[in-house]
């Protein structure tokens, strides 16, 4: 008489799909949800991170985030109980990071970091910004920046920002000297930003900054809804390395001081490549600049200065490069 053994095939199917979604990644990633409060001590996050409402980092406290890590906020508004401060400026009525210790978010480029909105369908403003405030020492490097209201918001900051992506903002970047307040000292403190070899593309502005300092480098600024760059007031501002085109405006002018603005690719915008506003009685040098075409009429409809109404200031346009600037590789 002859035994047939049959193997425990279905025991065996379910061992190895075991060890092969454990060996291959395939596990519940780690979900942390928090609400409204204040981190007290140096924190580190990973995993995915879901907010429903503001998180408050105090002088000298460091909250850093790993690689790979995403950060969701959750739509409130100005009627929540999960807003920590009154709304009024510098607050957010949306859930928000508010940084007055230190943010080290660095990410690598196969693991970026990522805030967005954590809603069904995500849109523009869903969440605040993340929003430094007389804060120094920041570093943002390989993070995607998804439909925040400013994505990164500082007033009397530093902070770097290399290497990342801002889309679906209002406004990527916005940076800012506000008038002294003797209950917010960093008010009357200029803000400092290094801001590199980053995207902006599909939101309402690119980077807007006031009475400011600022090193704007090797950025891809394009198909922006009102401007591309909106320097304002007193800014000692090197723009420069920058591709800027298929805005609205690609730079856009109000009481613009101290901009060094030069070796751009400006060219193909909706409206205009350079614009003053009313407002702007200060000439502007542009010159060393491509802008598109080495036909000077052609560039001049592209600039709104005295040329097209005379009460306002001149940009001056020239020499012009006559072939765009390598930003690629820089």
């Amino acid at each position: 008489m002859r035994l047939s053994i049959k193997p425990a095939w279905t025991e065996f199917y379910f061992l190895f799909l075991v060890v092969l979604l454990t060996v291959s990644g395939c596990q519940k990633p780690q979900v942390t949800e928090l609400f409204k409060q204040t981190i007290e001590k140096d924190t580190t996050w990973g995993g995915t991170i879901v907010l429903n409402g503001d998180i408050y980092i105090p002088p000298g406290v460091t909250l850093t985030i790993l690689p790979g890590t995403t950060i969701k906020f959750k739509k409130i508004d100005e009627t929540s109980d999960q807003n920590m401060f009154d709304v009024d400026s510098p607050y957010y009525p949306e859930a928000e990071l508010i940084i007055r210790g230190k943010l080290l978010a660095r990410g690598t480029p196969d693991k970026q970091i990522v805030f967005t909105s954590a809603e069904m369908t995500p849109r523009p403003a869903d969440w605040g910004a993340i929003n430094f405030l007389g804060s120094d020492g920041n570093e943002i490097e390989y993070v995607k920046i998804y439909c925040a209201y400013n994505g990164i918001h500082a007033h009397g900051s530093n902070v770097n920002v290399s290497h990342s992506e801002f889309a679906r903002n209002g406004v990527g970047i916005s940076f800012k000297k506000e008038e002294e307040d003797p209950d917010a000292p960093w008010f009357g403190k200029p803000s400092k930003l290094k801001i590199t070899h980053n995207e902006f593309s599909g939101n309402k502005g690119g980077i807007g900054f006031r009475n400011s300092s600022a090193e704007i480098l090797y950025n891809e600024i394009r198909e922006n809804k009102f401007f591309g760059i909106w320097p304002k007031e007193d800014s000692e501002a090197l723009v420069k390395y920058n591709e800027i085109t298929e805005n609205q405006k690609g730079v856009y002018l109000y009481q613009a001081r101290g901009l060094q603005l030069e070796y751009n690719n400006i060219h193909n915008n909706r409206t205009y490549d350079i614009a003053i506003a009313e407002a702007q009685d200060y000439p502007l040098n542009a010159a060393n600049n491509w802008f598109g075409t080495t036909d000077l009429d052609k560039i001049r409809e592209m600039i709104f200065d005295k040329h097209s109404d005379p009460e306002l200031a001149e940009i001056k346009i020239e020499p012009f490069l006559t072939e765009p600037v390598d930003v690629s590789t820089k």
